[in-house]
């Protein structure tokens, strides 16, 4: 069952309409600090909330597995934040207008003389990934069998596992976003010189909101509302703090 993490009260007695937004955890879009939901997506919702009194946008947990039935089943009305070539293609969704822009990182254990030649041809090695994940070196399929049939992967539940496998020699090369592995660099000072990243991306994406089509916010209202936050320059600030260390 799907939980709702938080949620804003009405205004002055005037009802907002609630809408609910799944959430699931990946880099700094979604994360735990101390146990408190953290990231861009509960920044947003805070930012949405204020900016007007129509709706009331509610936090709601899902995975990355569970968040495609999430939305056609009508559990949640919208998932932040997505990438519409993450296996949406056949579902009857809508896609809003670019909110931000992220990029997925090779990273090999530093002082190996052979990293430019591991990052040449990834696909030759191990790499550990993310269960439910999409990569660009496979075309975006996260299905696990796929992964297992044409890769040498070994899939991890999240993004924290496949970094501490990587320094762990489980694999020589590991698949993290640009987000998480700045998030790590602050908590982990240390681990920024024990780790190189490759010069080229395994992928740049756009990320966007994901609507269902009974959504309780239109995607014109949505989209209005985002373009109205970009406006003051506040979610690109936020998501250039999230990054803060890394260069995308």
């Amino acid at each position: 069952m799907l939980t709702v993490l938080f949620a804003i009260s009405t205004a002055q007695g005037q009802e907002r309409v609630p809408v609910k937004v799944g959430a699931y955890e990946y880099g700094v879009v979604y994360f735990f600090d101390d146990g408190r939901p953290s990231g861009m997506v509960p920044s947003l919702i805070r930012l949405l909330n204020d900016s007007q009194d129509e709706y009331a946008f509610e936090l709601v947990e899902t995975s990355s597995r569970r968040r495609y039935r999430s939305v056609t089943n009508g559990e949640v009305d919208l998932v932040l934040l997505e990438s519409s070539k993450w296996e949406w293609e056949e579902l009857d969704v809508l896609f809003s207008d670019p909110i931000v822009q992220e990029q997925d990182l090779y990273l090999t254990l530093a002082g190996r003389g052979d990293a430019d030649m591991r990052f040449s041809d990834v696909t030759s090695y191990p790499m550990l990934c993310v269960l439910g994940f999409h990569y660009g070196f496979a075309g975006f399929n996260a299905d696990p069998e796929y992964m297992r049939s044409n890769f040498d992967v070994l899939l991890r539940y999240n993004e924290k596992e496949v970094l501490d496998g990587l320094l762990a020699g489980e694999a020589p090369i590991g698949v993290v976003s640009a987000g998480f592995l700045a998030l790590e660099f602050g908590t982990n000072p240390d681990v920024r010189d024990r780790v190189t990243i490759a010069s080229q991306p395994d992928a740049t994406y756009d990320l966007v909101s994901v609507l269902s089509d009974n959504s309780a916010i239109s995607l014109e209202r949505f989209n209005q509302l985002i373009a109205e936050l970009h406006e003051d320059g506040e979610v690109e600030r936020l998501w250039q703090q999230l990054h803060r260390g890394v260069s995308r």
